[in-house]
């Protein structure tokens, strides 16, 4: 055992080493207090946690960002934090699973190879001066990195072409920005951002369908091309194709009996494929093909104001908005079905820029810059009243020339800017149903939609007639398509799952756990069902506040099926914990939270704590 520098508490040597994954501003946060402490020492959870606890309570309860001039184009709420939040810090996933396998086609207006989307979780030391490479020097270095575009289909100007050297892919024109945000909204592994802004599927291939007529424009006669293709000599089945994005939409609103895109997306949709597509941003109660088609699964958006919010607190839950997004109701075999039927982040949301634009060079120019100007300057608070409006000095106006870059490009990184619309809500879905088919191959495209419905968070207060079943629920999701009678978890209890003392001797009689953890002799403990998929992994163990948050010492049993399990005892209260997992003598272990509880809580380092609320 090693001691923590701050607490001088008792601490594994190997947790301390964690204390290079804290984030920047709590590490500021604790510098300020401790100037001497330098996070390569380390620090111990319960030091991380209070001081997180310390920083949180630092945070505005409204926006910042109109309080300087100029004001910044996204709500945040602590100075230390003036940047967007990510897809898994607004919505937990089932990291354990990555669409690895998986192919998500798309219909869209162009594209381009991003780094994000190539097979590189980490770009080779030295990293390349993105700046200065010219158009062929990106496409020779994306190249030799692996990308996960297994095709590119160009049907554009009445032509077929197909391969990934088709000029078009590599010349990054305005078209190929829209294709190349959904795609890496879905399936981005983060690259350019350290993993910070990975998608839903980071290691899930992707179709490119390239559709439309220039300059945005993408008649419902282009969509339908698209569709058919794919329906061509199965070449869905050809790459694999499990979803299909379509984050564009027809001409007209139209009876879906009576409309061929929507006849495609139905034929799809019968052979095996899951399509979701875009509500639209008009706010009108109308639906344009293919969203109208009763089994395409349609996706509108909500609001959370680039605030971190727990489903489990009503009030965090009232603060969100529904985005204006188009509704309707259609009938098919299943019945009367109100659409969008599934809701998802809709703004804020972080996607790269285009690399061979010149935006790309400005906006890291200004990334530069403003952290220069951040070492030595304060931003001066916007004045309240003409008397305050005194005569700026050279850093003011260059800061606010800085500000003013930020704001033409929607800047929230050197590489990545802030974007909305349904367009964004729908790749994110995409991203969960490919986490879906990874975990289960077997799973039908009824049953992937059914879990995506049935496990949505119910948004309230408004009408079912605008918001479906509700917020998309990634671990909720993919967890039940584990648990299919084909899956690979069929018949396992949920993680974090609290048993009645009657319920876990049934288990233990019918021998679904024989492993027990501290079991109390007084009975005031209360049982929780703990597990893990982890089939590579040589050990697997518990920690958490209610063990001091010591690796080994509450260990998991191994289940055939690569399902670690335990049942802890626990105490009364709200409790912090994730699980060790060490995958063998060369390797070192990693903490992770429960990918099977969406309730986390802020640790101060990267990823937060899982938590689990007794009594």
């Amino acid at each position: 055992m090693s001691v923590c520098p701050l607490c001088s508490g008792q601490v594994d040597a190997r947790l301390l080493a964690k204390g290079r994954e804290l984030r920047l501003p709590i590490v500021q946060l604790i510098q300020q207090t401790e100037p001497n402490w330098n996070p390569q020492v380390g620090i111990c959870p319960n030091c991380a946690l209070q001081y997180t606890t310390r920083f949180i309570a630092q945070r505005r309860p409204t926006s910042l960002h109109t309080t300087t001039n100029p004001p910044t184009t996204f709500p945040y709420y602590h100075r230390a934090e003036e940047i967007v939040l990510s897809q898994p810090d607004r919505l937990p996933d089932y990291a354990t699973f990555s669409g690895r396998g998986v192919t998500i086609a798309f219909l869209d207006s162009g594209y381009y190879p991003h780094p994000d989307l190539s097979r590189l979780s980490t770009w080779p030391e030295p990293m390349p001066e993105w700046t200065r490479l010219t158009s062929d020097e990106w496409q020779t270095k994306l190249q030799q990195a692996g990308s996960r575009i297994v095709q590119y289909v160009d049907l554009t100007h009445n032509r077929e072409g197909i391969g990934l050297d088709q000029p078009n892919l590599w010349a990054g024109d305005s078209d190929s920005w829209h294709g190349q945000m959904t795609t890496v909204l879905a399936a981005g592994n983060g690259l350019l951002s350290k993993g910070l802004f990975r998608g839903y599927a980071p290691q899930a291939n992707i179709l490119a369908i390239k559709i439309g007529r220039g300059g945005g424009r993408i008649p419902e006669e282009d969509i339908l091309r698209g569709l058919q293709w794919l329906l061509h000599d199965d070449q869905w089945r050809r790459y694999n194709v499990r979803v299909l994005n379509i984050s564009v939409g027809g001409d007209e609103p139209e009876a879906w009996q009576n409309n061929a895109v929507c006849q495609a997306a139905e034929a799809l949709i019968a052979k095996g494929v899951l399509i979701a597509a875009a509500a639209g941003n008009r706010g009108r109660a109308e639906l344009l093909a293919p969203a109208q088609a009763p089994s395409v699964l349609t996706v509108g958006g909500y609001d959370d104001a680039n605030r971190r919010w727990a489903s489990t607190v009503p009030a965090e839950r009232a603060r969100l908005t529904l985005y204006p997004h188009n509704y309707g109701v259609v009938v098919g075999a299943q019945g009367t079905i109100h659409k969008p039927e599934l809701l998802a982040p809709v703004r804020w949301l972080p996607a790269p820029i285009l690399p061979v634009s010149p935006v790309f060079r400005e906006t890291v120019a200004i990334g530069h810059l403003r952290t220069i100007l951040l070492a030595q300057y304060e931003p001066a608070p916007m004045p309240t009243s003409e008397a305050e409006d005194v005569e700026p000095t050279w850093l003011q106006t260059t800061w606010q020339g800085v500000r003013k870059g930020m704001n033409a490009h929607k800047w929230v990184h050197p590489y990545y800017q802030h974007v909305d619309g349904t367009s964004v809500a729908v790749a994110q879905v995409s991203g969960v149903a490919a986490q879906m088919f990874e975990a289960n191959p077997n799973l039908t495209v009824v049953e992937a939609r059914a879990f995506l419905l049935d496990t949505a968070l119910p948004f309230f207060p408004q009408s079912v007639a605008e918001t479906g079943h509700g917020i998309l629920q990634p671990i909720k999701a993919v967890a039940a398509a584990l648990r299919t009678p084909n899956g690979i978890l069929a018949g396992l209890p949920h993680s974090a799952t609290l048993i009645h003392p009657n319920e876990l001797q049934n288990w233990v009689d019918q021998g679904t756990v024989s492993a027990l953890a501290n079991e109390p002799v007084d009975g005031q403990l209360q049982a929780v069902y703990f597990g893990y998929y982890a089939p590579q992994a040589a050990a697997v163990s518990l920690l958490g506040s209610f063990n001091d948050w010591q690796p080994g010492h509450l260990p998991l049993q191994r289940l055939s099926c690569g399902w670690w399990q335990i049942v802890a005892f626990l105490p009364q209260g709200s409790h912090p914990y994730r699980f060790w997992i060490d995958t063998g003598p060369y390797t070192p272990a990693v903490w992770q939270p429960d990918p099977e509880n969406s309730v986390r809580q802020e640790s101060g380092y990267e990823q937060g704590h899982s938590v689990i609320v007794v009594g």
